[in-house]
């Protein structure tokens, strides 16, 4: 499988993901790391991710190991995965719409 297919699975995956098949809901002790990274990755103190703070909370997310943090990474999907998470299509990402993306 060529990187082109793989970065086609991850975006995939995200999709449906957020439109609500095969959900992956997060353990609960991930998900608390994961609501400290994005409190970390929103500079603006907002409590809504911008692109460039959400490619920061992925990158942490990826460290710690959470979800599909570290293919969304390996592969620089970033876009597609905002754009699947991204549920108004606001251009940003709030904390309800990661959780909902994530089955939780």
């Amino acid at each position: 499988m060529g990187r082109a297919n793989n970065v086609v699975w991850v975006v995939a995956a995200a999709l449906a993901v957020s439109s609500g098949s095969a959900l992956a809901q997060l353990a609960p002790a991930d998900l608390a790391v994961a609501e400290a990274n994005f409190k970390k990755a929103d500079a603006a103190g907002t409590g809504k991710l911008t692109a460039a703070e959400f490619k920061t909370f992925i990158d942490l997310n990826a460290d710690s190991k959470i979800g599909k943090a570290a293919k969304i990474k390996s592969f620089g999907a970033y876009s597609k995965a905002f754009a699947a998470v991204d549920s108004d299509k606001d251009g940003t990402i709030t904390w309800a719409e990661y959780v909902h993306a994530q089955g939780n």
